[in-house]
């Protein structure tokens, strides 16, 4: 029905002027004077013009609906792929957690086993050398000077498994990530010999045991990275959680070659699974930034 308007709109125009035309040609000159006709022609003409203006409102009017139509169906798509992306997101995070899990239930294990056997036998095989040494002395000091470099080797072994056994420590049940960050750095400098600042300002109100064991696990693993290759001397850590984010950033003197870009890409996966974002960056004077954010208290959406 709107489009037999619009074409009867449309014609109306040249209807009216071969009307008036008409009307024109069938009068006498003296019975229907010129300047009427004219006037009746600008009248037709203004007519015309205004169901032309008519028909194009109608066109506008019809592309206005079916650019409405056309962004309503691209909203709904757009909800539907949001919608899926969501849902994506969530599985991917629930993946990441059980994947988290099973790492720290197997760092767990070995852990124990380093502590409970491997040290245990590494301590009496120490002890050993050490009376062997002690028997060994002003009899044959070959073997006294053997044995003391033997024991020399096993000390380092002690150190190295008591490093390793930190690095593979998870968050204890209950503990405040303050505190762990704070024990970690401080058996970090013992067996490192590197000094270290901490600063924390995160409230017990807030905490997600999540997002804490996310941020433990990602301090020991940037220490172990620093205690290897950076040759620094000193680590900054700040740890801050406000009602939005929970940020954790560590900085050092080391050296910045990128050799530690795959555990950054690694730790940048895990965190982007849990709602964050990581930031790395060679700092101006000499050294390494890290910084790791995660939006809002609940990183980690629940399995």
């Amino acid at each position: 029905m709107k489009s037999a308007f619009v074409r009867t709109a449309g014609a109306a125009p040249g209807l009216m002027i071969v009307g008036a035309c008409a009307l024109a040609a069938g009068l006498p000159g003296s019975a229907f004077p010129s300047s009427a006709v004219t006037a009746l022609i600008w009248l037709l003409g203004a007519a015309g013009a205004l169901c032309l203006l008519l028909r194009r409102s109608i066109d506008l009017d019809d592309r206005a609906r079916e650019l409405a139509a056309r962004l309503c169906l691209e909203q709904k798509a757009r909800q539907v792929a949001e919608g899926t992306l969501a849902d994506t997101q969530t599985v991917l995070t629930r993946v990441v957690r059980q994947q988290e899990s099973v790492r720290d239930g197997e760092r767990k294990r070995i852990a124990r086993d380093i502590d409970d056997e491997l040290g245990q036998v590494l301590v009496a095989l120490r002890g050993e050398m050490s009376l062997l040494q002690v028997a060994s002395a002003g009899i044959h000091p070959a073997t006294h000077q053997k044995t003391g470099a033997m024991i020399g080797t096993l000390d380092l072994a002690l150190r190295a498994l008591r490093v390793l056994a930190g690095e593979l420590r998870p968050l204890a049940a209950g503990e405040r990530l303050g505190d762990a960050m704070a024990r970690q750095l401080a058996e970090f400098t013992r067996l490192n010999g590197i000094a270290h600042q901490f600063e924390a300002s995160a409230g017990d109100d807030e905490r997600d045991a999540d997002t804490d064991a996310l941020l433990y696990r990602a301090l020991q693993e940037t220490l172990a990275q620093i205690a290897r290759s950076a040759r620094a001397t000193r680590v900054g850590v700040q740890l801050s959680r406000s009602n939005a984010r929970l940020s954790l950033c560590i900085e050092d003197d080391g050296d910045a070659d990128g050799s530690c870009a795959g555990a950054v890409a690694a730790l940048r996966e895990r965190v982007a699974a849990a709602g964050g974002a990581v930031h790395a960056e060679a700092l101006p004077g000499g050294g390494k930034r890290l910084a790791i954010v995660v939006s809002g208290v609940h990183g980690v959406v629940p399995g």
